[in-house]
């Protein structure tokens, strides 16, 4: 079996719990020359507007909601960046943070329809656009996610025909679960199950966050979702997470050990690898001096594995 390095990033930029890099054009050309260097194929926009934030003017969004000035156009110069590298675009939807909260899925999905056909209008004509991604990430069936993210996901298809993505987290540790306990992998695999279901013919790859579980059972959940996800023709992924979510601050990148076991063990169950995200948690560029260490951990862990 072929080492399965990661082969994509996410890009958050539009950030919720992590710290903006202000970065600049000249900064993400460095950036994505790296994602080059380390072999990557794929850059998710994991969201282009959050609340009163976005990446890139949008009527559709102003119209509905309050919104802060957008000063560069974010989404163009990825695009740009991507088609000059021949790198793969996927395109993350608004999240209202407020609406599907409240259990109003319709006016969440409303402005969303708007914010495609304007999104696709204005960038489709890219080469480097090559799919979606749904920002509304559940571990369950809650806050009506299903009739969220099959309404958008019909939308996106309907329009343009390229594949969607989504990323969603295990129920699988107790600082995720809250006053709840962690959900089983058998648990897991029926509530999946169900899922999975709805999102047939219309969510093509689905990337588990792979730290949203237990370290030792992460190789229990993942078999779990590719028995969950059997026959439905949605390819398993993983989303290799690069911060770590057991220290006290929000976040750090993670420990290199913990990312080598993460990777080692979803190997023989997945297509293809990708993170969250290596702008901030592993890269030469980073903000984080250990995330420039993490860059070189990694690439000697690949070189191991694939020597």
């Amino acid at each position: 079996m072929t080492y399965k390095k990661i082969t994509g990033t996410f890009i958050d930029e539009i950030t919720v719990d992590i710290p903006s890099q202000n970065w600049g054009p000249e900064e993400w050309a460095r950036e994505f020359d790296t994602f080059v260097e380390l072999g990557m194929d794929t850059v998710v926009l994991i969201r282009a507007g959050c609340g009163e934030r976005l990446a890139c003017p949008s009527k559709a969004v102003s119209d509905r909601v309050a919104t802060l000035p957008v000063y560069v156009d974010l989404v163009r110069l990825f695009l740009d960046l991507c088609e000059a590298r021949g790198l793969g675009f996927h395109f993350g939807l608004y999240d209202s943070n407020h609406f599907w909260y409240r259990h109003d899925w319709r006016t969440e999905v409303e402005i969303n329809k708007g914010f495609i056909a304007e999104m696709w209008e204005r960038y489709g004509d890219s080469p480097a656009f090559k799919g979606w991604y749904l920002p509304h990430e559940t571990t369950d069936s809650s806050l009506r996610i299903l009739d969220i993210n099959t309404a958008l996901a019909e939308e996106v298809k309907n329009l343009t025909g390229l594949p969607v993505l989504i990323s969603p987290y295990y129920m699988g540790r107790q600082d995720i679960a809250g006053s709840l306990r962690p959900r089983t992998p058998e648990e897991h695999l029926r509530v999946w199950e169900e899922i999975f279901a709805r999102y047939e013919g219309l969510v093509d790859a689905c990337a588990f966050q792979d730290a949203t579980t237990d370290l030792l059972r992460l190789e229990e959940y993942t078999k779990a979702t590719v028995e969950a996800a059997r026959g439905r023709g949605i390819a398993m992924w993983s989303n290799a997470e690069t911060f770590d979510r057991d220290m006290p601050i929000r976040f750090p990148p993670t420990d290199w050990r913990k990312l080598a076991h993460r990777l080692d063990t979803v190997q023989p169950y997945v297509e293809k690898i990708i993170t969250f995200e290596s702008p901030h948690f592993m890269s030469p560029n980073s903000m984080w001096p250990s995330a420039r260490a993490l860059y070189r951990r990694y690439q000697e862990l690949i070189a191991d594995r694939t020597r």
